[in-house]
């Protein structure tokens, strides 16, 4: 594996590469970057080019300009394929790579030779009401504005545990 980076306009994309063969590409989920995926790019590296992106913001490519939505990400996707020469690549999305992967078929459809979804979800626009919707983001542009020690710890107590519960033996 070997890590790469190209301008995309304003924006450095990092990401890592392993492998040949028809070109897999690899969008990792939110708070994630290529080390996501370090296991298929070693394991898949036999079957595919894979090439595993770094979003902006994430891992080692630079932060997005702020205003950026996912139809940006999108076009940053697109332009980004087309400047590290990967042409009608498979594109797998987990989780928040999974939207981004569908924003691209919708913007650019012509660009990816077949989308892998895993953990995908319609996003908020698409799964809650519109007041919550609305809530929700003016929620997390709010801590965008703050230092992450003040919201970070908030979000830690639904994803991860402190310890796990302890064991119970199984009989049969």
């Amino acid at each position: 594996m070997r890590m790469q980076n190209v301008p995309v306009g304003d924006v450095q994309i990092a990401y890592a590469t392993s492998g040949e063969g028809p070109p897999l590409v690899l969008l990792h989920g939110g708070w994630c970057d290529s080390r996501a995926w370090r296991w298929q790019l070693d394991g898949l590296g036999g079957d595919f080019a894979v090439t595993a992106w770094e979003a902006p913001g994430c891992g080692q490519s630079s932060d997005p300009p702020t205003e950026w939505r996912m139809p940006e990400y999108a076009d940053c996707l697109a332009a980004w394929l087309e400047a590290a020469g990967i042409e009608r690549p498979h594109v797998l999305g987990l989780s928040w790579g999974s939207s981004l992967a569908l924003e691209l078929y919708r913007r650019h459809p012509q660009v990816s030779a077949s989308l892998v979804l895993v953990g995908a979800y319609a996003g908020w626009a698409g799964s809650l009401p519109a007041e919550v919707v609305a809530e929700r983001l003016q929620r997390a542009l709010g801590e965008l504005e703050r230092p992450p020690e003040e919201w970070v710890a908030g979000y830690l107590p639904g994803s991860l545990q402190r310890r796990r519960p302890p064991i119970s033996p199984t009989r049969s």
